[in-house]
């Protein structure tokens, strides 16, 4: 990519808490993902524990970037240092600030709580800093400058982290930095690996304009292509974006099922509401995974009428209908088994579209015949049922991710079809 004079950034998350494991960090996370999308330039992300040594040593390998991102560290008890630590970096002294202290009142009196001696503390922050209203807790947002660098000490809550910023922070760094315009464009595909996707790619992944760059994003049973882009012409990179996306389409038409950053469940469920259609899955191997992925999607009761969790072969044979006799001949994970379920599954629900899955998971439970990771994916219709063995690997959450991905593609290629 073309380099420009790209506002750089870091985050420095402090917490403990994050280093044990306890929780996850998904402040950095998120606030990395604004950041590129406002059009500033995430270089690194340093989390430390809650010590004064850390947070100092932490600050001075800042001076390299023109702004910090500051988490966690400000609440009422003991271990929070963060305000006392920045008061020795910026020499400087806490000062009780009076618009602080009143955010504090109003929270306490809308919750209908009496505020404590504790909390009144939180209203004292260092005084060489520009106080930045914090309306969703007591802790509050400081911008510092220093030389040619900008720090910004943050909640570490996630919700009043993500809310300070997006009501307070984005449009102020905005104007102080007037940072390049940055655009991204998402393409979502499956039905082939990252390997051969490049490979088949290659060509147009080359003649890219320099201002444009590409990522492989590999998932199971898909890759997410990301094209990310920054250019002072903002219109004319939006216009580029779209025109590569475009060409793309034409590569490799089949292989795409979004051109936004969606997962395929919910392309899915746009596609059955567009056609008022419906759908039922039969799940064994993938346990209700499917359900929960169609579920998870807004508005899908439109189109979704249930499951059936036929994790028992009595399950199987009694509710959808599977025939004693194939169990015992051909075993559970065979192409009968799986299709008969999906039959079952379609006319118990009065359905159109019905997806069945069934095998081994794993990490054990397998057989020469059916190794961990064979399933076999079936899809009922009012023209028939079509079947597919798959063979995944030995992980067991991998193998049920992936089944439920590819049934749900193969359900996108049929109406496509």
């Amino acid at each position: 990519m073309k380099e420009n004079n790209f506002v750089k950034a870091k985050i420095i998350t402090i917490g403990d808490e994050l280093l044990l494991g306890q929780v996850v960090n998904t402040n950095a996370s998120w606030l990395g993902e604004q950041l590129n999308l406002n059009g500033f330039q995430l270089v690194s992300v340093l989390t430390i524990g809650d010590g004064e040594k850390d947070i100092l040593d932490a600050l001075n390998a800042c001076s390299d970037v023109d702004i910090v991102f500051i988490t966690g560290g400000l609440g009422p008890t003991a271990d929070d240092i963060t305000k006392p630590t920045l008061c020795k970096y910026f020499d400087t002294e806490m000062v009780l600030n009076e618009d602080a202290l009143e955010n504090i009142n109003e929270i306490f009196r809308l919750r209908g709580y009496q505020m404590s001696e504790r909390n009144r503390l939180q209203a004292f922050i260092p005084k060489s800093c520009t106080y930045i209203p914090n309306r969703f807790g007591t802790a509050p947002c400081m911008w510092f400058e220093k030389e040619n660098t900008v720090y910004i000490s943050m909640p570490g809550v996630p919700f009043e982290m993500k809310s300070i910023f997006k009501t307070e922070l984005v449009e102020r760094l905005k104007n102080h930095f007037k940072p390049t315009p940055y655009g991204r464009r998402v393409i979502m595909t499956t039905g082939i690996g990252e390997s051969f996707l490049a490979d088949k790619i290659k060509d147009w992944e080359e003649s890219l304009p320099e201002f444009m760059s590409l990522a492989y994003l590999p998932q199971y049973g898909m890759v997410r292509l990301r094209i990310d882009a920054r250019h002072e012409d903002e219109c004319f990179m939006q216009k580029s974006l779209d025109c590569e996306v475009e060409k793309l389409k034409k590569i490799i038409p089949d292989n795409i099922f979004a051109c936004d950053d969606k997962p395929i469940s919910e392309v899915v469920v746009e596609m059955l509401k567009e056609r008022k259609q419906t759908l039922a899955t039969a799940e064994s191997c993938t346990g209700g995974s499917i359900a929960k992925m169609i579920t998870a999607i807004p508005g899908c009761s439109a189109i979704f009428k249930g499951s059936v969790v036929s994790y028992a072969t009595e399950v199987k044979e009694n509710i959808l209908k599977v025939n004693h006799n194939d169990v015992e001949r051909h075993t559970v994970v065979s192409r009968e088994v799986a299709e008969q379920m999906a039959v079952g599954a379609r006319e118990i629900m009065n359905v159109d579209y019905a997806l069945a899955t069934t095998g081994i998971a794993g990490p054990d439970g397998g057989s020469e015949e059916n190794p961990v990771g064979t399933v076999w994916i079936a899809l009922a219709t009012a023209k028939g049922v079509v079947s597919k063995r798959y063979n995944f690997d030995k992980d067991r959450n991998n193998n049920i991710e992936r089944s439920c991905i590819t049934a749900l593609e193969m359900l996108r290629q049929e109406m496509l079809n």
